[in-house]
């Protein structure tokens, strides 16, 4: 196995393993330990069924809890993330977000394999939460490790919400309720359970308020991390091709699904892994 950088600041593509033979427990821990300190993994060239999909995610974690979203028949926990080309309604996945950070357990890892994509567009984008955090004065760190954020999913899946009603001509049966509008905190700034190096945890789509803060107070804040989270120096970018496999740690980066591909076809399979309650600072 060689693990070889994406980018100067963060990502990795990981060569010479066939996802498809299976992993042995050695691979699994170096696979782990891999993803804790690049953030992205990125393999190429693999040829998975939908069961060697779910192979290998379970050689890595336990699946996590997938609101919202109704799975592949017969496989509970994947997702079968589809935009046809006529599609014209919201893209999943866009905005800058941290998957699920509104539940009490946010995933920690997701896996996302492509089957079909553009010829061109379609990436996604990646933005790094050490960087952001590790690149803030001592002072704004200081502050931040002191409050927490107020994560929900009503912006996304509440019944005003961008995915709130079922949209007939969407390919996803996406189906938003009452209980999206719950809210759960979290620290703004995240220990990693591997590492213990210390991220951002905050993100535009799930982060809607800071505890103990007014709503001015807070917008004002948040306006201020969100825009700082996703400088260029951050960020990485993974184009997918047929076969390519990406993982990322959702305590440490937030993504971006880029929707610049009108008119042609993207498939993937998606499953999150479960994760732990966010550690105080």
């Amino acid at each position: 196995m060689e693990i070889k950088p994406l980018t100067g600041a963060f990502g990795a593509e990981v060569l010479g393993v066939d996802l498809k033979s299976g992993i042995g427990t050695e691979e699994s821990r170096l696979i782990e330990a891999a993803l804790a300190e690049n953030v992205v993994l990125v393999f190429r060239n693999q040829d998975l069924d939908i069961d060697g999909f779910e192979s290998f995610a379970t050689s890595i974690g336990e699946f996590g809890e997938t609101p919202f979203i109704t799975p592949v028949e017969g496989h509970p926990n994947v997702l079968r993330l589809i935009r046809e080309p006529e599609e014209t309604g919201p893209l999943f996945g866009s905005g800058w977000h941290s998957d699920w950070s509104f539940q009490l357990r946010p995933p920690s890892t997701t896996l996302l394999y492509a089957l079909q994509v553009p010829e061109v567009g379609g990436d996604t984008a990646f933005t790094n939460q050490y960087l952001a955090f590790e690149s803030l004065s001592d002072s704004m760190q200081s502050i931040l490790r002191g409050l927490k954020g107020i994560h929900s999913a009503e912006r996304s899946y509440g019944p005003q919400g961008t995915f709130g009603r079922p949209d007939p001509d969407s390919s996803m049966d996406i189906h938003g309720d009452e209980s999206a509008v719950v809210h759960q905190t979290h620290p703004l700034v995240r220990s990693h359970p591997l590492t213990g190096r210390q991220s951002l945890f905050v993100n535009e789509v799930y982060t809607v308020g800071i505890e103990g803060m007014t709503k001015t107070e807070s917008s004002s804040l948040l306006g201020f991390l969100f825009e700082h989270s996703r400088q260029i120096a951050f960020t990485c970018r993974v184009r997918w091709m047929p076969g390519t496999l990406t993982m990322w740690d959702n305590r440490a980066t937030q993504h971006f699904a880029i929707n610049d591909y009108a008119g042609s076809k993207r498939e993937m399979y998606r499953v999150t892994l479960a994760g732990e309650q966010p550690a105080l600072n």
